[in-house]
Order: structure tokens, then C-alpha cells, then sequence
């Protein structure tokens, strides 16, 4: 499984019982678990969320099945504020 660094960062600003929270969600879909998960649509297809409790991970299955998880925020900003990234790593702008 990959990490972005901007999980990273963003996990270790989070309380420890948050942090412990998003760690075994992780680790369960690492296992395969996939209760909280569910496939993007629009411009975020191809992605999938992970969710655990007020957080959303955004990630992706690569080739050989390894998971990419790129990107968490409240759910609220989650997927206005990753459109964007996607868009400028894309080169499209906003």
C-alpha cells in the first residue's frame, strides 16, 4: 500500500484516537475489508473513498492490485479540494 505524504502530514496534526482510527481502516483495506468503501463517480471515477467517521481517504487500486491512497480531509472539503489537485497535477488548471 502507498501513502501520500499529504496523509501523512494531515494524520499526524489529528488526535491520537483519530490517528488509531485511520490506521486500522487502513490496515482493513489492506486486508481487503471493504465495508466503508465506495467507488467515485464524474471526475473523481476510478477513485474510491474510504470512509472513517468525519474523514474521507481517497484512493485507487493500481495494476497488481496495490492500493494508492492520495489524499483525506473532512468530508465536507474532501472532494471539491481534490478535484482541484487533480486537475493542477494534470495540468488543466482549475
Amino acid at each position: 500500500m502507498k501513502i501520500s505524504g499529504q496523509i501523512v502530514d494531515f494524520v499526524k496534526r489529528l488526535h491520537p484516537a483519530q490517528r488509531r482510527a485511520i490506521k486500522v481502516a487502513l490496515r482493513k483495506l489492506e486486508t481487503g475489508e471493504r465495508s466503508e468503501v465506495r467507488a467515485l463517480i464524474n471526475e473523481l471515477e476510478g477513485f474510491y473513498r474510504l470512509r472513517v467517521g468525519k474523514f474521507r481517504i481517497i484512493f485507487r487500486e493500481l495494476r497488481g492490485g496495490e492500493i494508492s491512497c492520495e489524499y483525506i480531509e473532512e468530508r465536507a472539503a474532501v472532494y471539491p479540494k481534490f478535484v482541484v489537485l487533480r486537475r493542477i497535477i494534470e495540468g488543466r488548471g482549475k
